[in-house]
Order: C-alpha cells, then sequence, then structure tokens
C-alpha cells in the first residue's frame, strides 16, 4: 500500500511539474482602437531658461513655470509613461558639443503629472526621474481605490468613445547648471512615450 501510494505520489508530482499554468487574459485594445492624444497646454511657449549668464551656475525653473501638456484618453484605462532628456543642452544643437564644457551645459530634467480632471499643479504626483530618464503608470482619471471598473462597454451602433474621455496633465520643469560656456543659442530634446496598458 505504501509502494502504491509513493508511486501515485511521484506521478502526481510530475503531472503538476510538467503541466504549465494558463491564466485567462483579455485584451480589450483587441477589440476597438482607443485614441490616445498629447497636446500642448501653452504652445507659444517653449521649454526655456531664457537669458542667462556665462558662468552663473544653476539655473531653475519650478513646477510653477512648467511646461505643461494635456493627455487625453479613456478615462478608465491606465497610460504608461516613459519620458528621457538630453543630459546636455547643446551650442547651436550641435552634437559635436557633447561632453564639451565650453559649449555644452549640464540639464536636469523633472517632472510631474496630474490626472484629477484639472489642470493643477497642487494635485500633481512627481515622476522620479533618474538620469534624465522616469516611468509612470497612471489612470488618465484617478481613481479612489483599487483596479479598474468592469471591462468597457462593447462598441455598438451609436457608440461615442469619446464620451469616456477625460484629460490628465504632464509637467516638465528641470535645471541647468551653467559653466563658461560660449555665448549662443542652447537646444536639447526631451522624448515622451505614452501608450495604454
Amino acid at each position: 500500500m505504501l509502494k502504491k501510494l509513493i508511486y501515485i505520489s511521484i506521478f502526481f508530482t510530475l503531472v503538476c511539474v510538467n503541466t504549465p499554468l494558463i491564466a485567462q487574459e483579455i485584451n480589450f485594445g483587441d477589440y476597438y482602437k482607443y485614441t490616445l492624444t498629447i497636446e500642448e497646454q501653452n504652445p507659444s511657449t517653449d521649454f526655456e531658461f531664457g537669458t542667462v549668464i556665462s558662468g552663473s551656475g544653476l539655473n531653475s525653473i519650478g513646477i510653477a513655470n512648467s511646461k505643461v501638456l494635456s493627455v487625453t484618453g479613456v478615462k478608465y484605462l491606465d497610460v504608461f509613461l516613459t519620458i528621457s532628456a538630453d543630459d546636455e543642452l547643446l551650442l547651436g544643437g550641435n552634437p559635436g558639443c557633447i561632453g564639451d564644457n565650453t559649449c555644452s551645459i549640464d540639464f536636469t530634467l523633472e517632472a510631474a503629472y496630474a490626472n484629477r480632471g484639472n489642470d493643477n499643479i497642487g494635485q500633481a504626483r512627481i515622476i522620479t526621474i533618474a538620469a534624465n530618464s522616469g516611468t509612470a503608470q497612471f489612470p488618465i482619471r484617478y481613481r479612489t481605490s483599487g483596479p479598474p471598473a468592469p471591462p468597457p462597454t462593447p462598441v455598438y451602433e451609436g457608440y461615442d468613445p469619446s464620451a469616456f474621455n477625460e484629460t490628465a496633465y504632464i509637467y516638465l520643469y528641470g535645471s541647468i547648471n551653467i559653466g563658461n560656456v560660449d555665448a549662443g543659442s542652447y537646444s536639447g530634446n526631451i522624448d515622451i512615450t505614452l501608450i495604454y496598458d
């Protein structure tokens, strides 16, 4: 009897080890293509530090004076944000200035988002940025608790997905450290990728 029990136990163990565990997952994006738009709130102004003096050191733009981007999408879906920026602003945008202290200015990016329905820095949540790169996952519209609600309404005749849209806001700000650099216009890039999660 003991020998039979050992064989059954070994058989059960082998069957359990060799049987893959499979969870069910439904990707609702397969059934409908949701839109996600990102726009500048203040398109007439760039994210710029203005006129500065060579050798003047640290110059910062705080969140109150940040570049604001609006993100419009389905309010109950999460988005995944990836953000990265050049480490240096370069004289005339010349890549030959990378690492050259006479024609490059160190740049430190900071960012935040607000998803409670208003462009309000008082409701902003800081995005952790390390080495001018960071990520964040958040719902377009803040949820008071837990994961998203039940699945979205299926597409039907007369369905208007824009009725479920809401807007979140991204704030870009940071600082530069101005050494003894040549005079001129300095620039760099900030790359933002935003997808539904």
